[in-house]
């Protein structure tokens, strides 16, 4: 059996699941320092739809977050919030790859259920302030399984409606 056809089995078989994942190439000027704290933000520029449920985060830092003493990032479901990167920081200091965090909300739920198309947000927190970053580039991946069918053309694994 290829990969192709376990996804398109997992895509259009009665449940309906899919892993998928958004990702985004991220450098340290593309962050807002509002000043008012030693993080500064990233809104990723995909969301994760409704119907979602979230298992993850991985980052692989090709160049580090440098010009102060420490960078660590938080992945989560609004700003400031680390849910997405399990309630832990990622140390993005220096050039890393598989960094990897499971979804933490609570010690009885590993998941986070999206019941509304879903924004992600990356903090990364400067040990003295974010403004003290000088270099920085990492690519974030956000893991999540799809409970909808995605209703498109583009691809040969999801469902069309042009014949409908």
């Amino acid at each position: 059996m290829s990969i192709a056809n376990v996804v398109e089995q997992l895509e259009l078989n009665y449940v309906g699941v899919g892993i998928r994942k958004i990702s985004q190439l991220i450098r340290f000027g593309d962050f807002t320092d509002d000043g008012s704290d030693a993080i500064g933000d990233v809104i990723m520029n995909t969301t994760i739809p409704a119907g979602s449920f979230i298992l993850g985060c991985k980052a692989t830092v090709k160049t580090g977050f440098t010009g102060d003493t420490t960078a660590t990032m938080k992945i989560g479901t609004s700003k400031d919030a680390g849910d997405i990167s399990g309630n832990a920081t990622i140390n993005v200091l220096a050039a890393a790859r598989n960094l990897v965090k499971a979804s933490f909300i609570s010690s009885d739920a590993g998941l986070i259920a999206v019941s509304s198309t879903q924004t992600v947000y990356v903090g990364v927190t400067g040990g003295a302030d974010f403004g003290s970053i000088s270099a920085g580039l990492m690519l974030v991946e956000v893991y999540y399984f799809s409970t909808n069918v995605e209703l498109t053309s583009d691809h040969p694994t999801e469902v069309s409606l042009n014949n409908a």
